[in-house]
């Protein structure tokens, strides 16, 4: 983290990220009193808990999600200080490079390239649409200045900008049996064909996992690594497709969304990940705080 932020927010964002005082403590070469002394002092501050304390780890309450994207601003808005001010204001690129999964693809990720290009019509993109893990992987090694993905737990060798979680919403036809409920259980899909992305998609492996857990057999009716060609075969009433909340908000189509009750799926969230100790020049910093105000706006 930049030197901008202060100690006690590093000191937050990094158990947020571990979800263990021990181990942020590890990274970032402190006691791990000291941690819990500065996480103290925030709650206390903030007369609120930021974390629910559990034996498997801490997980951050909906206090503790909103100081974290605020944290994540500040990074973002220091880093673009400094680098605005070592390079004179000069923009130092031409083009931004994107992986993004589809749901990102779709509609958020090209809005945004429009809006910054209107700003700074001399900056051109390259957005490459790929899984969840090749995005990462992607940011990891360097290979684009910024991915956009979904991703079930921790990200080693990323620097997280943006993490938000999304219900998942099951997709129907407006006459489908399922259309007119307020939301469904696993147990309720299981009753119906589904149309479902690939094995290699966070969003089917957590709909196996939960499946697994409850003792369920999913008809997977249809399977497809494309989000389009899901949606067509339940608009069509053949089945039941999926997409998060996120992406529910945009679309402007006739099919009918309901949200699916299960907890699993609070384990996965919507991410905006870049190459780790990477100078980003500042218009690569502006497009990252125009994604994050669409995803917390959304």
């Amino acid at each position: 983290m930049e030197p901008l932020v202060p100690t006690k927010l590093q000191y937050f964002a990094e158990v947020s990220r571990t979800g263990s005082v021990s181990e942020a403590a590890l990274v970032l070469r402190v006691a791990p009193s000291a941690i819990s002394r500065q996480i103290a002092g925030l709650e206390h501050t903030l007369q609120t808990p930021l974390f629910q304390r559990h034996a498997r780890g801490m997980f951050l309450t909906n206090a503790g999600e909103a100081l974290l994207a605020y944290v994540r601003r500040m990074e973002i808005e220091s880093r673009s200080l400094m680098a605005s001010v070592a390079s004179g204001g000069a923009a130092l690129t031409t083009q931004i490079s994107v992986a993004a999964t589809e749901g990102f693809a779709h509609r958020l990720i090209p809005w945004t390239m429009a809006r910054l290009r209107s700003a700074h019509p001399e900056v051109s993109f390259k957005l490459q649409v790929v899984s969840n893990h090749e995005a990462t992987r992607m940011a990891r090694e360097g290979l684009v200045d910024v991915a956009a993905t979904y991703s079930v737990g921790h990200q080693d060798g990323v620097r997280i900008e943006h993490s938000s979680t999304w219900p998942l919403h099951a997709v129907v036809a407006p006459g489908h049996p399922l259309a007119a409920r307020q939301s469904v259980t696993l147990a309720d899909l299981a009753a119906h064909p589904l149309a479902l992305p690939a094995r290699d998609a966070s969003q089917r492996e957590l709909l196996d996992s939960a499946a697994r857990s409850e003792g369920l057999v999913l008809d997977v009716a249809f399977e497809c690594s494309r989000v389009g060609p899901i949606y067509e075969f339940a608009r069509a009433g053949a089945g039941v497709g999926f997409i998060s909340e996120l992406g529910s908000r945009r679309m402007d189509d006739d099919l009918v969304h309901v949200p699916v009750d299960h907890y699993v799926f609070g384990q996965r969230s919507a991410q905006l990940q870049s190459p780790p100790g990477h100078n980003q020049p500042p218009v690569v910093l502006e497009f990252l705080r125009l994604l994050i105000a669409e995803l917390e706006g959304a």
